[in-house]
């Protein structure tokens, strides 16, 4: 074997291996791992927007046309879903700016469509205020 054929071999040996140590360094962290991040971002963003009792029950109404124990269950179970898709989305290393949010509350309020039947404008109200709240989310994904 001549000198340069090692010498090749070598640094090609050298690179197999710089690459595998780097890919083992920066290799994603475990879905345990994962899901413990997006619960702990999921409950940040949870605390920053955050409503009053008052307010929340005003939204209710107005998306609902009533205030009930369903309703407002109804409602903090779609802003949870929100909240919970906008972390996933974070911890898996997307950026989030007010137009993907605006798409991540509009593609949640779609899935519970039917939910919403009750009051014709009940998917525009609850996006119109989950949307309001964009300031807030702005503020814990920093």
């Amino acid at each position: 074997m001549s000198k340069n054929h090692g010498n090749f071999f070598l640094a090609g040996l050298l690179g197999a291996m710089a690459g595998a140590i780097g890919g083992f360094l920066l290799a994603p962290q475990s879905g345990k791992a994962t899901r413990k991040d997006i619960v702990k971002l999921a409950n940040k963003i949870s605390l920053k927007i955050k409503t009053e009792t008052t307010e929340t029950k005003t939204r209710v109404e107005k998306i609902f046309g009533k205030i009930s124990d369903e309703a407002i269950a109804k409602y903090n179970e779609i802003k949870d879903a929100v909240v919970a898709k906008v972390a996933s989305l974070k911890t898996t290393g997307a950026s989030i700016d007010k137009e993907k949010y605006i798409k991540v509350v509009d593609d949640v309020v779609s899935d519970f469509k039917s939910d919403l039947l009750a009051t014709k404008t009940g998917t525009e109200k609850i996006s119109e205020y989950l949307k309001k709240d964009w300031d807030k989310v702005k503020k814990a994904l920093a």
